[in-house]
């Protein structure tokens, strides 16, 4: 036991004191902190602008409509995102009721001069194919098509019904979109909302397969290294290959739980009152304190199974490209467990995400999907965790067999037959 903890604070110290743990430690919360406020910036220097829009159409009162539209600003419809700040009005309108197509052809000229940003054809032939068009050089930019789309769409609605005889208070009510927030029922009360569950459970999920991972293939990486520079050699005269291979797991495994302690205090700290785009995004993640102890234990549970996969690979190979070739059994089930996330968490306690997620090598990501986003049975979550305990233990059994042969195995790549020989001579 003394020579498992002398080389767990041997793993453990000599990649936290390394440079590039320190790198990544601190990169990863600035790009993340980056994704939530840059985007942020940028939209509000875009909205900064002012967008000429010229509209086209043989009525003049449903152009100002139109107008009026674009210019009013509108509060945020989603009731998710409560503290989302509202856009300002863009758009300077001018009203043209030439319908000529030299009209046309010179509004065209203007777009390409830069002398408006684009012009909308709503004469009363487009009305009646239902096909308007803008033309504008910014026909890439999505959120302004969307924009005007939606002016468009409600303006034409609120002049057909004053036709028709409704009141302007009448159709501003009948305009008036309605808000829909999807609330989690949890043990018979309103908890968090829908948008809140699915943002923790990809949150987490994320992290937990990228950290697993880049944990993994580290392991994988230690054992090539000091087995190219025959470091191994040495070490295998004070200890023996299952308590090296312990002391490799258990030290990388503690640096993967201080890197996301590192994470997390940055989370909260980016949190703080003041960033307000940080905090209309990290608002609607919500960590239970059953979802964080689940969290760990998958972490923990899925570093011991993937990583003495990774170590056996390691074992087998000699070169980092041997190695990318050999690691797929170890990626495969981690990549499909990501790729039918969506299932599960649409569908939490449907007979195929009960399935999924008691599969062994699936059930660090799944079964951490079903208890943050409904808490499974019992039954199911012990039952999960039975076959994972087993599956590990006998993955660590084969894959120590794996290992304490392949270190001190060198030339070329093993074959199947040869595999079978070392787990009989580790026997």
């Amino acid at each position: 036991m003394h020579n498992i903890w002398t080389l767990t604070q041997r793993e453990y110290l000599e990649r936290v004191r390394s440079r590039m743990f320190v790198v990544f430690t601190l990169l990863m919360p600035a790009i993340m902190a980056g994704f939530v406020l840059i985007p942020t910036k940028l939209a509000e220097m875009n909205a900064g602008g002012e967008r000429h829009i010229v509209i086209v159409a043989n009525n003049a009162q449903l152009a100002a409509t139109v107008g009026r539209e674009l210019q009013t600003p509108r509060p945020e419809t989603n009731a998710d995102f409560p503290d989302q700040p509202v856009k300002p009005a863009t758009y300077a309108i001018r009203v043209d009721t030439n319908t000529t197509d030299a009209e046309r052809d010179r509004l065209r000229q203007q777009v390409s001069d830069g002398q408006v940003t684009g012009f909308l054809w709503l004469t009363d032939g487009a009305l009646q194919q239902h096909a308007v068009t803008y033309s504008t050089r910014e026909a890439a930019d999505f959120d302004q098509s969307s924009e005007i789309r939606s002016a468009v769409r409600t303006a034409v609605t609120r002049h057909l019904l004053l036709q028709k005889g409704m009141t302007a208070p009448e159709t501003d009510m009948l305009l008036t979109p309605i808000t829909l927030k999807t609330i989690r029922i949890e043990k018979g009360r309103e908890g968090t909302s829908g948008t809140s569950v699915f943002f923790t459970a990809f949150a987490m999920v994320m992290l937990l397969y990228a950290v697993v991972l880049i944990y993994g293939i580290a392991v994988m990486r230690s054992v090539i290294e000091e087995k190219s520079t025959r470091i191994l050699e040495v070490l295998l005269s004070s200890v023996s290959a299952k308590q090296l291979l312990a002391g490799k797991i258990l030290g990388v495994g503690a640096v993967g739980l201080t890197q996301i302690l590192v994470w997390v205090v940055f989370a909260i700290l980016f949190s703080v009152p003041g960033l307000v785009a940080a905090r209309s995004f990290l608002g609607e993640v919500h960590i239970p304190v059953a979802g964080m102890v689940a969290f760990v234990v998958f972490f923990l549970l899925a570093y011991l199974l993937y990583s003495s996969m990774y170590a056996a690979i390691g074992s087998m190979v000699n070169t980092e490209h041997e190695a990318q070739q050999m690691q797929w059994p170890a990626m495969v089930p981690l990549v499909l467990a990501v790729v039918l996330m969506n299932a599960v968490i649409q569908h939490p306690n449907s007979p195929l995400a009960f399935w999924l997620s008691i599969v062994p090598f699936f059930a660090p990501l799944l079964m951490l999907i079903r208890i943050l986003i409904e808490q499974p049975p019992a039954w199911q979550l012990a039952l999960c965790l039975v076959l994972m305990l087993f599956t590990i233990y006998a993955l660590l059994a084969l894959g120590s067999r794996i290992y304490r042969v392949g270190i001190l195995m060198y030339g070329k790549r093993p074959t199947l037959p040869e595999l079978r020989r070392w787990l009989r001579y580790a026997g």
